[in-house]
């Protein structure tokens, strides 16, 4: 059977039923036969301008390098009908296709603006079959490949004609509509089924071949909480969105296919410290001042050149002045293994893992080392007896809502098997809505043999879950504190272990003195705008170093060190920054404002830091380890699927970054 054949009927088998696994174990294997790919990329969101507020600026980043774009956009957006300016005056009557192509008008305008620089660059539209189901396309003539793909189901919030995608989710519709929106080149306004949705989505995993998938949150935070009713941050169509694009991720894995899946903060941005530089902050909202049709330039569509609703008033909506992942990355993937250096990922929520032994260059091709629904990110210790441990999250989705659980992969011994077990979350046995946001955890090795994990729980609290030298793990502990963003840092220096977290406006720590011990009141370390970052550097011996703390705006970072905190430039950029320090002086590496790798010169921590741009686009956080021969590396993972590692020893304008494989196809062992 031809392979798209196959796999869209693969994910059409999917039926009315979410899957949460396989009936057994799955086992996989990994073929490194093909050649690597360019990254390339699919954005699943609910509405056009989803894509604009909350995964710009990864998109334009992405755009600029000449990477293939796909956006999906499963709804029309349509609202009220009436594209006009929000406020008081006299309203058109609604015009719910019209509407619906204003916004399909101005999305396209944007993506032409990113890509060519010409908003008015030319498209090439057509209707696309998936057996019965039919939705429409736009292809970008000078840029063919960047794509846009609209469903186009009606998304009115209130009267008779209402329709959310929950209902399409959890089976309460069959079917929903979709409408035509005026001069679409669609034949007519229709229905489409749950499984045509899901067809749909395979037939553009397929053919766009993404190496990162990106989409909404799938676990929006709470605003107000109690037993009866849970008022969420996000707009639910952002959530049900996500979870259309998770599940036919994991779908198109079972068919064979390993990808990247990030997800973005949605509204909840507006509550979130400021993370954009100013640079990057304009540019992101000339895009939607294009897409607003915000200028008011002459129009010859009768239903307006762009959504009015939003038009000159983008700014005003704050959740766009900053971009955060929901899943954020740390820095503690890549570890000293035997003889070398291992590093971890999770690719179509399957842990792997890349290993290299003395030879720098001699990395292997990815192996799988279990899992099963991770969430993006994994926190990876490594125990004195030379073992190594994972730390995740997994999510399993149902009709009703998701199941989070946070997961311990451990060697039995040193180079073996990963044996995969739960551990719960600080919030389940209780209300399942409370224990769907819980954060991602992060481990130290105990100096007493035990190990401690730790995790934001849906207070906006630290937790912590202690396992003993023995093995036998406790029970969930909270340790309080308000309001800290899903960013710790845990650091053991001898008996000693410090936790650290940021809420928008301070630097918490939590201190032990010994693993038996317990953890007190939090202190206040630090009072200043964070952007929500949060990272300890490496040493020379592979310990933990300066913790490393993001300001609002991009703009500074601090480093602390000895309880003396420094802040320096941080040169833009966002995410969490890895670091080496080594005879006194600091070298760090970020995410820059073009979304690439900046690295500095090595430097003491009070000076002011000299950055250079250096790899390419990346998911994630770097990572700084050293190895047993005391020589440092940095990695990330790109958003071409394949591992880049540099040595930290030279001039940062010197950097060589070297390549290894990207996972290949993805599929179930030989029986």
């Amino acid at each position: 059977m031809h392979r798209r054949t196959a796999l869209s009927a693969l994910l059409l088998a999917g039926g009315g039923v979410i899957g949460l696994g396989l009936t057994r174990p799955w086992e996989r294997v990994w073929s490194a036969g093909a050649p690597p790919r360019p990254a390339a990329f699919l954005n699943i969101c609910a509405h056009p301008d989803d894509d604009l507020y909350f995964l710009n600026p990864d998109v334009m980043q992405a755009l600029d390098g000449g990477n293939a774009v796909t956006s999906v956009y499963l709804t029309a957006g349509e609202a009220n009908g009436v594209n006009a300016q929000l406020g008081e005056g006299r309203k058109p009557k609604p015009d719910f296709e019209g509407y619906a192509a204003a916004r399909q008008y101005g999305i396209r305008a944007a993506y032409a603006a990113m890509a060519t620089g010409n908003p008015d660059s030319a498209w090439r539209r057509e209707v696309r079959h998936v057996g019965d189901a039919v939705y429409e396309t736009a292809t970008l003539a000078a840029a063919p490949h960047v794509t846009l793909a609209f469903l186009n189901l009606r998304a009115p919030v209130d009267g008779p004609g209402a329709n959310r995608l929950e209902w399409l989710w959890d089976g309460r519709r069959d079917a929903q509509p979709y409408l035509r929106p005026t001069d679409s080149p669609l034949p007519a306004a229709g229905r489409l089924t749950r499984d045509e949705v899901f067809a749909i989505l395979a037939s553009l995993l397929d053919t766009a071949e993404p190496t990162v998938v990106r989409t909404l949150d799938p676990a929006p935070e709470h605003l107000k909480y109690s037993e009866d009713d849970v008022e969420y941050s996000d707009h639910t169509d952002h959530l049900y969105a996500a979870w259309f694009a998770v599940e036919a991720v994991r779908r198109h894995r079972r068919a064979g296919e390993a990808v990247q899946v990030q997800s973005y903060r949605g509204y909840f941005n507006k509550y979130w410290p400021r993370n954009l530089s100013p640079a990057v902050y304009e540019r992101k909202f000339s895009y939607l001042d294009i897409y607003g049709w915000a200028d008011g330039h002459p129009c010859a569509v009768p239903y307006g050149c762009g959504d009015l609703q939003v038009g000159t008033r983008s700014r005003a909506k704050r959740y766009g002045r900053s971009q955060t992942y929901r899943h954020p990355g740390g820095t503690t993937w890549l570890v000293a293994y035997p003889d070398g250096l291992a590093a971890f990922a999770v690719f179509g929520g399957t842990a792997l893992m890349w290993r290299r032994g003395t030879d720098p260059g001699a990395w292997s091709a990815p192996e799988p080392v279990g899992g099963e629904n991770l969430l993006p990110c994994l926190s990876v210790v490594s125990t004195p007896d030379g073992r190594v441990h994972l730390f995740g999250v997994r999510q399993d989705l149902a009709l009703a809502g998701p199941r989070l659980a946070v997961v311990h992969g451990e060697q039995a011994v040193p180079g073996g098997p990963v044996v995969w077990a739960e551990l719960g979350n600080p919030d389940a046995g209780g209300d399942p809505a409370r224990a769907r946001e819980v954060g991602m955890p992060v481990a130290v090795a105990d100096a007493d043999g035990g190990l401690s994990v730790f995790t934001r729980d849906f207070d906006r609290g630290a937790a912590m879950r202690a396992r003993a030298a023995g093995g036998s793990w406790g029970p969930w502990i909270r340790l309080g504190g308000k309001g800290i963003r899903d960013a710790l840092v845990a650091v053991s220096a001898g008996p000693r272990t410090d936790l650290y977290a940021v809420t928008d406006d301070e630097l918490l720590c939590w201190s032990r003195d010994s693993p038996a011990g317990r953890f007190g009141e939090p202190r206040v370390l630090l009072r200043e705008a964070m952007d929500g970052t949060l990272s300890a550097a490496r040493t020379a011996a592979g310990g933990h170093g300066p913790v490393l703390v993001g300001h609002a705006d991009g703009a500074t970072l601090t480093v602390l060190l000895d309880g003396v905190a420094t802040t320096v430039p941080a040169g833009g950029g966002t995410g969490a920054p890895a670091g080496l320090f080594r005879d006194g002086r600091l070298r760090l590496l970020r995410r820059d404002d073009a979304g690439r790798v900046g690295i500095t010169e090595a430097h003491r921590p009070g000076d002011t830091p000299v950055w250079s741009a250096s790899a390419a686009l990346f998911t994630g956080a770097p990572a700084v380890t050293v190895d047993s021969r005391g020589r440092a590396y940095a990695a990330v993972v790109g958003a071409d699927g394949r591992l880049w590692t540099c040595a930290l020893d030279g001039a940062a304008k010197e950097t060589r970054w070297q390549h290894a494989p990207a996972p290949g196809t993805l599929r179930p062992a030989q029986a």
